[in-house]
């Protein structure tokens, strides 16, 4: 019905100012949704590129975001000025994963990430540009960060990834993440410890020097249920997000699990599954997992740890006390020395000396000294296979003695057992018994500062040096020589001339070439 008869209809006008009002609120949460896609993206494709800012003062700068925005993956400083890409837990700041390519780039200097198949971490260009790390052995046409922390590459007509950072731990596995033999080992860090899987247990590793020396085992856990020993069945372990870790075999009957390592929360159902989980091989040497639970309201929340794998207190870490450190075990253990040069660690700078660590075979004209003593053991006794059985002390040690390969040796009194430590010697545990003897071979102090030998293209290097600095000071010294050889003979020349006239120096000068200027 018309108002008037000027064709204004109230319900009409009502709908229209709706519409309006509605084409408005849509317009501005598509463009909502765009300036978010474009802050927090979740998705690279081929052609990406992101610079990283040279001294960026913020220690992480993202370039993709999980849906779930508790997760990140962009440049991370590593210490003081390293860099490296990383997915990192936002709410905590913690890195689960890292690239840690073989040589960190420098957080001062510009750095790229690409995408064009493949990820791939440069140098800034010029020159000396210089690939630090890429997903190699893959190609894909797209770049996500999953819910779980995983990073994928994949591509469109493929439902499983191409590569994906689960398969290259770094140390720490999260949950739903398959650890395999065919992976590569948990590293701490500090690149001083290693996880690794065997064919049916899991076996922590000390790593001496970027693992160019032994890797000893200090901890182990072998699966309840032993897998057969033949067939094409392989054993995995896997963190469930219900609070334990799983070793599980799969063969031809497909998955069974073997073995389980209980968190303190696996029997709480409030907890179980609803906590983000992860398995950490800290700086420490122990394996440790850890919930984190989003507090709400704004609440801070802190990692909980609820499994270690060493239980036994810091004494049972394998290097507490550093090398040649002796732990006294208490309520609060104590560090001492097995050497006599100091008390308190750090105990010996021999005993970290790279040159030496890898093999003393290599170094038998090093100068060392013998240290015994009395009330020490290990904590990792049982990793090591002893080399004798009911032997004597002076058995032990004249078999470590006479054995370049060997750093040290343990006796037991009460079993006859001989152990041979032929790796660098580390942390021993005080035992009161004074049938428990040790034998350890000690780089003398003073030989520090000896001056080292050098590799035979150094020395020749250096010998061409030598003969050139030597015939470089014999010509400036002939030179030398000469100019005041002829500055002698020109005064004599002066003196004669100067004895005759005027005219006769013109007449020589004129007659004589050698004198023109």
């Amino acid at each position: 019905m018309r108002d008037g008869g000027k064709g204004y209809d109230p319900a009409t006008a009502f709908l229209i100012t709706a519409l309006c009002a509605a084409s408005a609120a849509l317009l501005l949460l598509v463009d909502g949704a765009k300036g978010d896609e474009d802050e927090f993206p979740t998705l690279l494709i081929n052609g990406f590129t992101a610079t990283h800012a040279a001294g960026s003062p913020s220690p992480f700068e993202p370039v993709l975001y999980a849906p779930n925005r508790a997760f990140a993956f962009g440049f991370l400083r590593v210490g003081p000025g390293s860099l490296d890409l990383a997915v990192v837990h936002l709410p905590s700041s913690l890195p689960l994963w890292r690239a840690t390519p073989a040589r960190l780039g420098d957080w001062s200097r510009p750095a790229t990430l690409s995408f064009d198949t493949t990820l791939v971490l440069t140098t800034a260009g010029g020159p000396d540009t210089t690939v630090l790390w890429q997903t190699l052995n893959a190609a894909g046409d797209t770049v996500a960060l999953l819910n779980s922390s995983n990073l994928v590459v994949r591509r469109y007509a493929r439902p499983f990834p191409s590569w994906q950072s689960f398969d290259y731990p770094a140390d720490t596995l999260v949950a739903g993440q398959n650890f395999t033999a065919a992976s590569p080992p948990l590293i701490s860090s500090n690149r001083r410890f290693a996880l690794r899987l065997g064919a049916s247990f899991i076996a922590l590793h000390m790593e001496f020097y970027g693992g160019r020396a032994r890797s000893p085992a200090y901890w182990r856990h072998s699966a309840l249920e032993e897998p057969p020993a033949a067939g094409n069945a392989t054993v995995y372990g896997r963190l469930d997000g219900r609070g334990f870790f799983g070793m599980y075999l799969d063969g031809d009957g497909g998955e069974r699990r073997v073995d389980v390592l209980s968190f303190d929360t696996f029997a709480e159902a409030n907890l179980a599954g609803a906590l983000f989980r992860r398995m950490t091989l800290d700086d420490d040497g122990n394996l440790r997992a850890y919930y984190w639970a989003d507090g709400g309201g704004g609440s801070t929340k802190a990692w909980t740890a609820e499994y270690e794998a060493i239980s036994s207190g810091r004494c049972g870490l394998p290097t507490a006390c550093g090398a040649y450190g002796l732990c006294v075990p208490g309520d609060e253990a104590q560090c001492q020395c097995l050497t006599a040069d100091t008390t308190s660690p750090p105990c010996h700078a021999g005993g970290d000396d790279e040159e030496t660590a890898a093999d003393l075979c290599d170094h038998v004209d090093a100068e060392l000294d013998v240290v015994r003593r009395t009330r020490v053991s290990v904590a990792y006794k049982e990793q090591l296979p002893p080399f004798a059985t009911n032997t004597t002390a002076a058995k032990c040690e004249a078999a470590c003695a006479g054995n370049c390969s060997c750093w040290g040796a343990l006796y037991g009194g009460a079993s006859g057992y001989c152990y041979l430590i032929d790796f660098p010697v580390e942390t021993m545990v005080y035992d009161a018994d004074d049938a428990k003897v040790g034998y350890f071979k000690v780089r003398k102090v003073q030989s520090q500062t000896r001056r080292r030998g050098m590799a035979p293209g150094v020395k020749a290097v250096l010998a061409v040096v030598l003969v050139g600095l030597v015939g470089a000071g014999a010509y400036v010294g002939y030179r030398m020589w000469e100019r005041k050889r002829r500055r002698r003979g020109e005064g004599m020349m002066v003196q004669e001339l100067g004895t005759g006239p005027y005219k006769d120096l013109k007449s020589m000068a004129s007659s004589n070439n050698s004198f023109k200027a």
